[in-house]
């Protein structure tokens, strides 16, 4: 997999003006709580179009959902535009040889699933967190800390692995929420499973990893305190801003061989209204900014200026999993004008 630094401002803000749905494959730790509707309606509350669904089966295993056909039937329902893949609670705790031996090919064999539907989607790693006291049943002396340092550690290993998949770390939201927020209480009476400011934190994670924004003021559980809901908010996005490069989230997944699209369109002026003929050869999605704080996703769109001036017309087109370029600058008057003003154009560029 080809992975491509990217200019945030550039592109993310094209992705996030464009509908997505989202699969969360895991277990309990996916299904308690319904977390996807806690991302969901977050999601929503923010302004973003989002539908999402789970895959989640307790007590599950990366092998035992590459042995179930429902895993398959469910990651073809839909063309995903991202997917969450969580491991079971200690699956990715164990030493590098057994999380290489019992993880990481059931992970790609997943991952290739997943890639042969859809080579567009993009897929995430769910990391969880460590029991509230380690996992001191079977490992005298564990604890929560030597717990979330093997996860930590485990997910990193199958990222570099598997491609450098970008991993969500829930994990390690959750440390920082017990350090600066010990009050709050994350776990149900087992000290494994998320209560629902667990899941909370999981869907702040996943939101400030997916737009590159802060989840703050965005929509909460009716049982979350708003204050903590504000506190989660805040250390998700801290974390997630803090750590993109690490867990690999400043990065965009594209095709190994990534093709080019031929870009152009031509405007026709007539006092302050444009219209527009997209000329674009293989685009399979559209999104123009019209240089004066709006847009529009329609292939061939009319646009009215409130203001004389000189505007950077900006054509994003989705082609082979990846938004490429194209500007135009067009003058636009309330009073006559040279029909043969020029028009400067700019290569289409690939951010």
């Amino acid at each position: 997999m080809l992975r491509l630094t990217i200019i945030f401002s550039l592109v993310y803000s094209v992705l996030s003006a464009q509908p997505s749905s989202v699969l969360f494959i895991g277990n309990s730790y996916t299904h308690m709580n319904d977390l996807y509707k806690i991302y969901t309606n977050l999601s929503v509350s923010k302004g973003k179009a989002v539908t999402a669904d789970t895959l989640a089966v307790s007590g599950s295993t990366l092998k035992e959902h590459t042995l179930r056909s429902n895993t398959y039937k469910k990651i073809q329902s839909k063309n995903w535009d991202y997917v969450f893949i969580q491991g079971y609670s200690r699956e990715l705790s164990y030493d590098s040889a057994r999380i290489a031996r019992e993880t990481i090919p059931y992970a790609q064999q997943l991952i290739d699933s997943i890639k042969r539907h859809n080579p567009c989607v993009n897929i995430y790693f769910y990391m969880t967190w460590g029991y509230a006291d380690g996992f001191s049943d079977s490992i005298p002396g564990d604890t929560y800390t030597l717990m979330q340092e093997r996860i930590q550690k485990g997910y990193l290993q199958l990222s570099q692995a598997t491609g450098s998949y970008p991993i969500a770390p829930v994990g390690m939201v959750w440390q920082e929420i017990r350090k600066r927020y010990p009050e709050v209480v994350l776990y149900t009476e087992d000290n494994a499973h998320p209560n629902f400011y667990g899941s909370y934190i999981a869907a702040c994670t996943f939101y400030s990893c997916i737009y590159k924004a802060s989840p703050l003021n965005g929509q909460c559980p009716k049982k979350i305190e708003p204050i903590h809901a504000l506190n989660i908010q805040q250390t998700a996005a801290d974390y997630v801003f803090q750590n993109f490069e690490y867990y690999n989230l400043d990065t965009i997944q594209v095709p190994k061989d990534l093709k080019y699209p031929k870009i152009d369109f031509k405007i026709t002026e007539k006092w302050l209204s444009i219209t527009i003929a997209n000329k674009t050869v293989g685009g399979a999605k559209y999104y123009w900014d019209f240089g004066d704080g709006t847009n529009s996703t329609k292939k061939n769109p009319k646009h009215y200026y409130t203001k004389d001036g000189k505007y950077i017309v900006t054509l994003y087109v989705l082609f082979d999993c990846h938004w490429h370029e194209f500007k135009k600058t067009v003058k636009v008057s309330k009073s006559q004008k040279d029909s043969k003003s020029p028009i400067k154009s700019k290569k289409p560029t690939n951010p």
